[in-house]
């Protein structure tokens, strides 16, 4: 049985993870040209502003997981775009720039891992229509520390670290 100090702390970690992560406060109108991608992988949600963040997300992952860091930065500037009108990822989208004026590969990778951190926890609570979003855990990113990161599919496919150890993770939740 817990304590009562153990009951609160868990509450203000839980309270102080919400309040950090992004929020879906505002809505942008991007133009959802990647969402018809994601879609068609089975993904579908009911806010399109989600949509089209989760959409530029993915496009970054996958240029990561092809070791492409011109891709990279070019899909990032998509994902900064789509998240500068949402209230509370403001910094999130600061992060997702500099990938984007990076051409260095571990730099990218390093900023999708904060990236990927505040996603994560934004699509705790979201709205798909169908579909399931799994988060994927490599331990062996950042020195052992480990980094996480959201795919349409449970197949790992690591972004940290591409094609030397491509199959490196594990699926630690789904999400529906």
């Amino acid at each position: 049985m817990k304590t009562v100090n153990e009951t609160r702390a868990i509450f203000y970690t839980i309270l102080i993870f919400v309040l950090t992560s992004c929020n879906t406060g505002n809505k942008n109108n991007l133009p959802a040209e990647d969402t018809i991608a994601v879609s068609a992988q089975g993904i579908v949600m009911d806010n399109d502003t989600l949509s089209q963040v989760f959409a530029a997300y993915i496009n970054v992952k996958d240029a990561l997981v092809a070791s492409d860091p011109k891709l990279a930065g070019e899909a990032s500037n998509k994902l900064s775009e789509s998240l500068k009108g949402i209230h509370g990822c403001e910094n999130t989208a600061i992060a997702a720039q500099e990938l984007a004026n990076s051409t260095d590969l571990a730099l990218q990778r390093s900023a999708f891992s904060s990236i990927s951190k505040d996603l994560i926890a934004m699509y705790q609570r979201p709205s798909l229509s169908a579909g399931k979003i799994y988060v994927i855990h490599c331990p062996m990113y950042n020195n052992n520390e480990g980094g996480d990161w959201l795919s349409t599919s449970p197949e790992i496919k690591n972004p940290y670290f591409g094609e030397e150890m491509l199959t490196c993770g594990t699926v630690t939740q789904e999400i529906e």
